[in-house]
């Protein structure tokens, strides 16, 4: 589910501008911070709800691509991945961690790509459940 539907209409948009500003800009060098800042990223994905799951396959997916054992991702879902952990462990978000229910941007943010890159994500399962052991 996509908790873009929890915020309201001003939030969504900021969010959705948020998001395209940050994959668009993002780089390999961010993706390497984001790497650096795993235990952060670990440890608020407790707070993301039904998003988990998302933040487990996404980061599932870059830790394959980081080892080069999965290299068949378009840089665009990289990014895009990359940019929703920069998201999580940034204190600077459209709505502040600090208030109640202020992790629901950074759902919505993994929810974000999930929806924009669902095939990717799928081929991305698919691979890593016939990968032998």
């Amino acid at each position: 589910m996509n908790n873009m539907n929890n915020l309201n209409e001003t939030d969504r948009e900021r969010v959705g501008q948020t998001f395209e500003q940050g994959v668009n800009g993002f780089t390999e060098d961010d993706l390497n911070r984001v790497r650096e800042d795993a235990e952060t990223a670990e440890k608020k994905s407790t707070h993301l709800g039904q998003q988990i799951e998302s933040f487990r396959l996404t980061w599932s997916l870059l830790q394959d691509y980081w080892a080069g054992t999965y290299t068949a991702v378009p840089w665009k879902l990289t990014a895009a991945i990359g940019f929703a952990m920069a998201y999580l462990v940034s204190p600077l978000d459209v709505i502040p961690d600090f208030i109640l229910f202020g992790f629901v941007d950074d759902a919505a943010v993994f929810g974000l790509v999930v929806s924009a890159f669902q095939s990717e994500l799928d081929d991305y399962k698919q691979w890593k459940k016939n990968r032998k052991p």
